[in-house]
């Protein structure tokens, strides 16, 4: 009785055939059934790290734009977007104070110092020093703009309004129009506004990059793709596409920067778009 049921505990060939085949049939499933699954798994990764990417580069674009100098925000081509970066501003002494200390802003003078209203934010951050217009362009020393409207005669890109900042102290400000004789227009509520760097931002699809640039000089013509800045520090790559617009707005409307950019992942080609729109002050 023993043996007969080690015997029967056993299996047979034919058995060990069926479940060879059923094993080897599953194996051709199983990958089959999974493999779409696991595609789409990392088809779904690539696109949130594209979306990650993307949305990081357009939030410090946007949060740059946003301390762009009234108007000066200009666009070439859809692919590169120029506007020169407020440090800080305030409001201008347009009156006498009581007694003879208060400095008054005279618009008929090429350079002069004057007294601004309350304290700023980051007058230890202000670099003087400068001896006429020019050193405000390259960057020598910072620069005063006063009601920059990017009309012709108010656009500082053209030098029309734009001095150095010679000098600074807890309650005043001193600058050099040089070789512009005065101020052009005064601002109706008294206002100026401090530039430290142009900015741009240059998309260039060949290179598949989008690149930051400042720090360079103040100049009429724009950089563009072709003819870009010195330096320049790399915000993201992979960039099949993009388009920058710009609305300059009405005098009850902020301006409005449009940033489109499409991400292109290298390997298995997942493709991301995103699109984001920046208020930026217009009223100088």
């Amino acid at each position: 009785m023993e043996m007969e049921h080690a015997r029967q505990a056993g299996f047979s060939l034919i058995e060990l055939v069926v479940v060879i085949i059923i094993m080897g049939i599953l194996a051709l499933i199983v990958p089959t059934l999974i493999r779409g699954p696991m595609r789409a798994y990392v088809q779904i990764q690539q696109r949130a790290d594209l979306v990650d990417i993307a949305d990081t580069a357009l939030l410090r674009m946007t949060r740059e734009l946003r301390l762009a100098l009234p108007n000066s925000v200009r666009i070439d081509s859809g692919n590169a977007v120029e506007f020169l970066r407020t440090l800080d501003g305030g409001r201008y002494r347009a009156q006498p104070a009581p007694g003879p200390t208060g400095n008054v802003l005279d618009f008929n003078a090429q350079s002069g110092t004057f007294d601004f209203l309350g304290p700023l934010n980051n007058l230890g951050l202000i670099a003087a020093g400068g001896s006429s217009q020019a050193d405000c362009l390259n960057n020598t020393a910072d620069c005063l703009v006063i009601f920059n409207t990017g009309q012709a005669g108010a656009n500082a890109w053209q030098g029309d309004n734009i001095a150095a900042i010679t000098g600074k102290s807890a309650s005043t400000l001193s600058f050099n129009l040089a070789p512009v004789a005065h101020f052009p227009l005064r601002s109706p509520r008294q206002r100026f506004y401090v530039v430290d760097t142009p900015v741009s931002f240059i998309c260039n699809t060949a290179t598949g990059a989008i690149t930051r640039y400042d720090g360079y000089t103040i100049a009429a013509a724009q950089p563009t793709t072709a003819s870009p800045p010195p330096g320049g520090n790399l915000l993201v790559d992979d960039v099949s596409a993009c388009n920058f617009s710009y609305n300059p707005g009405t005098a009850t409307r902020a301006g409005l920067v449009t940033l489109s950019i499409t991400l292109t992942e290298p390997t298995l080609g997942e493709k991301v778009s995103l699109l984001q729109q920046v208020h930026v002050p217009n009223q100088p």
